[in-house]
């Protein structure tokens, strides 16, 4: 054998045994992965985009297998059964729930049961301004609004509602804000009576934003006045008129507007 025969053997040893250590590296790292993943569980995912309380059936969704470390059975459901639902209750979406989802126990629930003339009713509300953890199922809240001065009024912040039950809070989600950004939202549901349920529609969506208050477990007390404006603070601070801001009819006027 000359040597160029030998230096050619010679590479073919390297290389098999290169692709020796690569099968071997390969089949190790694929061993960790399974050894690290672990079991599979099930869980369900949502077919079908389903809007806020709308009935969430078998044939809405499907079980997939995943990994078990990446899904906790506390938190994400694997059959509709493991939700309590009362026999004359169907279950349902508690806040807009898109294809593709997973579903958590906090995702569905039973239909809610309302009394005669009740309204249920969902807002999205600021997950810091307006819920910052505090504010849990069967919480009471006031419901303030700010808005910004108009032609016949000033900018206000007023208390929309007094003392409203929370029924239920939906999951974290992201939604663009007016300024291009991404905020965190939350869907809060509150069962009203229908002139409230309007006055919560009308300040979702007219309102430059919508606060909850939290009230005591102890009662709300004396909650004054419902709104305070920018007439209120100009007086507060000394630079108010004498006579509040006000039209010859009663209405407020924006500051440096004319009356």
């Amino acid at each position: 054998m000359n040597p160029r025969q030998r230096r050619g053997v010679l590479l073919m040893a390297v290389a098999v045994i290169g692709a020796v250590a690569v099968f071997a590296s390969v089949f190790t790292y694929l061993s960790g992965q399974q050894e690290r993943l672990g079991e599979f569980a099930t869980v369900l995912r949502l077919t079908e985009d389903v809007d806020a309380y709308q009935p969430i059936g078998q044939d809405s969704v499907e079980q997939v297998q995943v990994p078990s470390m990446y899904f906790d059975p506390e938190v994400f459901l694997g059959d509709l059964s493991e939700v309590e639902t009362p026999a004359d209750q169907e279950l349902v979406a508690a806040s807009h729930l898109e294809a593709g989802v997973y579903l958590q126990r906090g995702m569905v629930q039973p239909q809610p049961t309302l009394t005669t003339g009740e309204r249920e009713i969902a807002i999205m509300v600021d997950a810091e301004t307006g819920v910052a953890g505090k504010v849990r199922r069967g919480s009471f809240v006031d419901i303030y609004g700010t808005f910004l001065p108009s032609d016949h009024g000033e900018a206000c912040a007023v208390r929309i509602l007094t003392e409203v039950e929370v029924l239920d809070i939906g999951e974290l989600r992201s939604q663009e804000s007016e300024a291009g950004g991404l905020s965190g939202v939350v869907p809060v549901t509150f069962r009203l009576e229908p002139e409230a349920a309007l006055q919560l529609a009308y300040a979702e969506d007219f309102s430059t934003k919508l606060r909850l208050a939290l009230v005591s477990a102890d009662g709300g007390g004396s909650p004054g006045d419902s709104e305070f404006c920018s007439g209120d603070f100009e007086t507060l601070t000394g630079g108010g008129s004498a006579d509040g801001g006000q039209t010859t009819d009663g209405r407020r006027v924006p500051h440096g507007g004319k009356r």
